[in-house]
């Protein structure tokens, strides 16, 4: 498995921050994606690429779900970006994430890890 990777572009007006990560995201690697999410301040929508990620642990799932309860605290939108790579997917039926419709931090909408989109 390769170490964490990180990219991060912008819409042209603003608005929207994307945020790519590959390889490994775990409780070791983690803390640089909290820090680049952290910094997003003045976007609208956050879009995470999750389609790279070559291993995931709960500490990942975890950012991810905390992120996105953050941004929806903030009034922002979060979202997911391109395609869940398998081992994401994988982590998803291990935490029993997929058996969840609705999210009670997101007015009971679906859940990003259920395909909503919020």
């Amino acid at each position: 498995m390769s170490d964490l990777q990180l990219t991060r572009s912008t819409s042209n007006d603003g608005t929207t921050v994307s945020i790519g990560v590959t390889g490994r995201l775990a409780i070791d690697t983690a803390p640089a994606l909290l820090s680049l999410l952290l910094e997003e301040t003045t976007p609208t929508s956050i879009q995470l690429d999750v389609s790279g990620v070559e291993e995931i642990d709960l500490a990942g799932v975890q950012l991810i779900c905390s992120a996105c309860r953050t941004a929806l605290d903030a009034q922002k939108r979060f979202n997911f970006s391109g395609c869940m790579a398998p081992e994401v997917k994988k982590a998803i039926e291990t935490v029993g994430l997929q058996r969840q419709s609705t999210c009670k931090h997101n007015a009971d909408l679906p859940c990003i890890w259920c395909g909503g989109i919020n």
